[in-house]
């Protein structure tokens, strides 16, 4: 049986394209991006926080300092070098979760609650605010938890899309374009997350369920096709491997 982890990775990777620079976040924006560099995008160069430029992690990191990320990197430099490269418009493409998402991509990886007295205090930005900001387009991985889907996040960590579903003043590129979960596929064509594509034999209220408020359906809602064998093969490879050291 393949697992909500392995579908929404799977998914995730076939949004990315080969001979783009992708700059990933950990977990699952790691193994998509794995996945698609060892499928159909063997020309794509993972960019990690800490300095690695074209990594290739034997094991999934557990953060972006984890030793891994230096496996098979074309360079090791440092934050200066890779977020300089960032805000030069050089990195096509981020892949990030977070705890909370809204209806228009906004990210909170910072507290549940009141900013001042929060029911939870998070990890907070990282590199994610720089990344949602300065990326060509955005990719957002989501486990289906109707907790992390809110018509507006507690707190604005990463930008998306302003209410008038355009993008922040200060910030560039497109913005998030696509949010996969283990259930569905998610545009914001429209200035806002509308659902697109369904998993196999996946309905369109299970698709939504739980969310606080109602989400819109593009025309034609098709149904995505299900992970290939030479897909499956390659995720095994990371899937469960994590590094420990």
């Amino acid at each position: 049986m393949i697992d909500d982890t392995a579908l929404m990775a799977i998914a995730a990777a076939r949004r990315l394209r080969d001979g783009e620079a992708c700059f990933v976040g950990i977990g699952v924006p790691s193994l998509a991006a794995l996945i698609a560099r060892h499928t159909h995008a063997p020309g794509m160069s993972l960019i990690y926080e800490s300095g690695a430029y074209g990594a290739d992690p034997a094991v999934l990191p557990m953060s972006t300092g984890s030793p891994s990320v230096a496996t098979g990197a074309a360079c090791l430099g440092d934050c200066t070098l890779v977020f300089g490269e960032l805000q030069a418009g050089r990195i096509d493409v981020g892949v990030l979760s977070a705890a909370q998402v809204d209806r228009r991509g906004n990210l909170n990886s910072t507290v549940i609650g009141n900013y001042r007295t929060p029911k939870v205090r998070m990890v907070g930005s990282g590199g994610a605010h720089d990344i949602a900001s300065l990326v060509g387009r955005l990719v957002i991985v989501m486990p289906h938890d109707p907790r992390r889907f809110t018509e507006r996040v507690d707190f604005v960590t990463a930008p998306g899309l302003g209410e008038d579903g355009r993008r922040p003043v200060g910030t560039r590129g497109a913005g998030p374009v696509d949010l996969l979960t283990p259930r569905a596929w998610f545009t914001f064509e429209t200035g806002e997350m509308t659902l697109a594509g369904l998993q196999p034999g996946m309905g369109a209220v299970a698709a939504v369920e739980g969310f606080s408020w109602k989400v819109p359906h593009a025309e034609d809602v098709v149904e995505l096709a299900p992970p290939t064998g030479e897909e499956l093969a390659v995720l095994r490879r990371w899937h469960g491997k994590v590094e420990t050291t």
